[in-house]
């Protein structure tokens, strides 16, 4: 049984029929390329997802200690409830590659100003190196943070609270908690806020005239423990709590809790992947019906080539190299669908990605996918119209 041979017999006999075999492939390509797109996106909304929770900087995996005071009353005092000697003892601990309290959080700084004899609550940005584009002034620079310059820039709901005009404004002085800032530039702000917009921001000055004017205390009401390469964090968290309890300032008034972003971003990896494979499923119901079309269009090809099939078996061709020759035909069909099936979706993938602007993420198992799952479906629903064919009765199909 020659397989080459049974095979170019059933690629003549697809392109016999171009119109019918291109509307079977087509349903495969359909249902391929939607499943393969679906892939493609969740996969790479997934990965971004989780870069966006782990800062996508290092892989190094972090815990977060915080503490639950027993009595809600700690929780308005202002009692530390982390020390120096804390951070040792977690240090100590092995498995454990360093521990220190949270970066303070520059992202939501408010000041008080005074404005006709009222405090009102501003939010002020740090500046590294350009500020807002002006109506009026000029914006801050590297060279001014570099410096430790205490200029400004306010916008100008601000200016006109303060001043009464944006051009009263300019190179007037704005106080921020005893220091004096002198104001180069106006930028446009809100004239109103609602309940759905998010907090603007009022003034601009240069970050490192911020940190080296006001006195940022870290936060200690938790602790950043970083872990080494290759340990568990399960055992490695559970050492940390062991010796806080044992050791720590405050084990008499509160437990100790952990926080564990591996655990956070395992979940919600399981949980993405999970909607993914479900939304892939449904998608992959098109697969289901397109079979059901390659075996519809192979029962009429068997009917059709009823004496081509009485022939070759009067010249000795065996059940096996009939059937073998259908299987060939319906696998040919699914499979050409399923590589075209896999660039449609991938292209469609990158469109859909950059129109809602998430990445896509192409990885190996989708061209197995492609490729195993269109050949499976033409191996499946040709097994029964290639066994009609034959079992065909020699005598019935030379008459």
């Amino acid at each position: 049984m020659n397989i080459y041979v049974n095979w170019r017999t059933a690629t003549k006999a697809i392109l016999k029929n171009r119109k019918r075999s291109l509307l079977t492939i087509f349903g495969i390509v359909i249902g391929i390329a939607s499943v393969i797109t679906i892939l493609s996106i969740g996969r790479g909304f997934e990965k971004e997802t989780l870069k966006n929770l782990t800062n996508g900087e290092t892989d190094e995996v972090t815990i977060q200690v915080n503490y639950a005071p027993s009595n809600d009353s700690l929780n308005s005092s202002s009692l530390d409830y982390f020390t120096d000697v804390d951070i040792a003892t977690v240090k100590q601990v092995e498995g454990v590659q360093s521990a220190n309290y949270p970066d303070p959080d520059y992202s939501n700084i408010y000041k008080s100003i005074y404005i006709k004899g009222k405090k009102q609550n501003k939010q002020v940005s740090l500046i590294n190196d350009l500020g807002k584009e002006p109506i009026a002034g000029r914006q801050l620079t590297s060279y001014e943070n570099e410096t430790l310059g205490k200029v400004a820039m306010i916008d100008s709901v601000t200016a006109k609270e303060m001043y009464g005009s944006v051009e009263n404004a300019l190179d007037r002085g704005i106080e921020l908690e005893g220091h004096l800032f002198k104001i180069i530039g106006i930028y446009r702000g809100s004239e109103s806020e609602s309940m759905f917009s998010m907090p603007e921001s009022n003034i601009q000055i240069p970050k490192k005239t911020y940190l080296n004017y006001f006195n940022e205390t870290a936060e200690k009401s938790s602790l950043t423990v970083t872990l080494e390469k290759g340990v568990s964090p399960s055992s490695v968290t559970m050492d940390v709590i062991e010796q806080l309890e044992e050791k720590g300032a405050m084990k008499a008034f509160g437990e100790y809790q952990v926080f564990d972003t591996a655990l956070l971003t395992d979940g919600i990896s399981k949980i993405l992947r999970t909607i993914t494979v479900f939304i892939s499923a449904v998608a992959g119901i098109s697969l289901f019906i397109a079979g059901v079309g390659v075996m519809n269009m192979m029962y009429i090809s068997v009917s059709e080539r009823t004496k081509e099939i009485g022939i070759r078996r009067a010249l000795g061709a065996t059940q096996n190299s009939i059937r073998m020759q259908f299987l060939l035909e319906g696998v040919t069909l699914t499979l050409f669908g399923g590589i075209v099936g896999y660039i449609v979706g991938i292209g469609l993938a990158y469109i859909i990605g950059s129109i809602i602007d998430i990445p896509i993420s192409i990885e190996f198992f989708t061209v197995f996918l492609a490729i195993s799952v269109s050949t499976g479906i033409g191996l499946i629903f040709s097994v029964m119209p290639a066994s009609a064919a034959a079992k065909k009765d020699l005598i019935e199909t030379l008459r």
